[in-house]
Protein backbone atom coordinates (compact mmCIF):
# COMPACT_ATOMS: atom_id res chain seq x y z
CA UNK A 1 0.00 0.00 0.00
CA UNK A 2 2.95 2.35 0.57
CA UNK A 3 6.10 3.27 -1.23
CA UNK A 4 9.18 1.20 -0.46
CA UNK A 5 12.76 2.42 -0.35
CA UNK A 6 15.67 0.04 0.19
CA UNK A 7 19.20 0.86 1.15
CA UNK A 8 21.99 -1.04 -0.59
CA UNK A 9 22.44 -4.61 0.64
CA UNK A 10 26.10 -3.90 1.49
CA UNK A 11 25.02 -1.04 3.73
CA UNK A 12 25.51 -1.40 7.48
CA UNK A 13 21.89 -0.43 8.03
CA UNK A 14 19.72 -2.46 5.71
CA UNK A 15 16.02 -2.11 6.40
CA UNK A 16 12.79 -1.44 4.58
CA UNK A 17 10.90 1.79 5.10
CA UNK A 18 7.22 2.07 4.36
CA UNK A 19 5.47 5.40 3.96
CA UNK A 20 1.73 5.57 4.41
CA UNK A 21 -1.01 3.98 6.45
CA UNK A 22 0.11 1.39 9.02
CA UNK A 23 3.77 2.15 8.32
CA UNK A 24 4.84 1.14 11.81
CA UNK A 25 3.31 -2.29 11.40
CA UNK A 26 4.94 -2.94 8.00
CA UNK A 27 8.32 -1.39 8.68
CA UNK A 28 11.12 -3.84 9.19
CA UNK A 29 8.98 -6.90 8.45
CA UNK A 30 10.98 -8.06 5.42
CA UNK A 31 14.40 -7.66 7.07
CA UNK A 32 13.16 -9.42 10.21
CA UNK A 33 12.03 -12.40 8.12
CA UNK A 34 15.40 -12.39 6.38
CA UNK A 35 17.25 -12.42 9.69
CA UNK A 36 15.04 -15.21 10.97
CA UNK A 37 15.67 -17.30 7.84
CA UNK A 38 19.43 -16.73 8.10
CA UNK A 39 19.44 -17.64 11.80
CA UNK A 40 17.52 -20.84 10.99
CA UNK A 41 20.05 -21.74 8.26
CA UNK A 42 22.99 -21.14 10.60
CA UNK A 43 21.35 -23.22 13.33
CA UNK A 44 20.69 -26.08 10.89
CA UNK A 45 24.31 -26.04 9.67
CA UNK A 46 25.58 -25.89 13.24
CA UNK A 47 23.32 -28.76 14.29
CA UNK A 48 24.50 -30.92 11.38
CA UNK A 49 28.14 -30.20 12.19
CA UNK A 50 27.72 -30.86 15.92
CA UNK A 51 25.96 -34.17 15.20
CA UNK A 52 28.82 -35.22 12.89
CA UNK A 53 31.38 -34.25 15.54
CA UNK A 54 29.46 -36.08 18.28
CA UNK A 55 29.21 -39.23 16.15
CA UNK A 56 33.02 -39.48 15.93
CA UNK A 57 34.46 -37.47 18.85
CA UNK A 58 37.89 -39.08 18.46
CA UNK A 59 38.09 -37.96 14.83
CA UNK A 60 37.15 -34.27 15.14
CA UNK A 61 39.22 -32.26 12.68
CA UNK A 62 40.68 -28.78 12.93
CA UNK A 63 38.47 -27.82 9.99
CA UNK A 64 35.34 -28.90 11.88
CA UNK A 65 36.40 -26.83 14.88
CA UNK A 66 37.08 -23.80 12.65
CA UNK A 67 33.73 -24.29 10.89
CA UNK A 68 31.94 -24.50 14.23
CA UNK A 69 33.68 -21.35 15.47
CA UNK A 70 32.74 -19.54 12.25
CA UNK A 71 29.11 -20.66 12.56
CA UNK A 72 28.97 -19.50 16.19
CA UNK A 73 30.45 -16.10 15.30
CA UNK A 74 28.11 -15.70 12.31
CA UNK A 75 25.11 -16.65 14.45
CA UNK A 76 26.07 -14.12 17.13
CA UNK A 77 26.54 -11.36 14.56
CA UNK A 78 23.22 -12.03 12.80
CA UNK A 79 21.37 -12.31 16.11
CA UNK A 80 22.84 -8.99 17.29
CA UNK A 81 21.85 -7.27 14.03
CA UNK A 82 18.36 -8.79 14.26
CA UNK A 83 17.92 -7.42 17.78
CA UNK A 84 19.30 -4.01 16.77
CA UNK A 85 16.88 -3.83 13.84
CA UNK A 86 13.98 -4.87 16.05
CA UNK A 87 14.83 -2.17 18.62
CA UNK A 88 15.14 0.43 15.86
CA UNK A 89 11.80 -0.58 14.36
CA UNK A 90 10.11 -0.33 17.75
CA UNK A 91 11.73 3.05 18.43
CA UNK A 92 10.52 4.37 15.06
CA UNK A 93 7.02 3.04 15.75
CA UNK A 94 6.92 4.86 19.09
CA UNK A 95 8.17 8.06 17.45
CA UNK A 96 5.52 7.83 14.74
CA UNK A 97 2.75 7.22 17.24
CA UNK A 98 3.84 9.94 19.65
CA UNK A 99 4.54 12.37 16.80
CA UNK A 100 1.02 11.83 15.50
CA UNK A 101 -0.52 12.92 18.82
CA UNK A 102 -1.49 16.57 19.18
CA UNK A 103 0.97 18.42 21.38
CA UNK A 104 -0.17 19.39 24.84
CA UNK A 105 -0.28 23.09 25.83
Amino acid sequence: MGLHKRQPVGSRRVRQRTIGKDAAMDEGHAPMAGYTALIEQLCAKRSTLVRAMAANPEQITDKQIRDLAWLQAAFAAVEAEHQRTERETLREEVQQRTGALPSLP
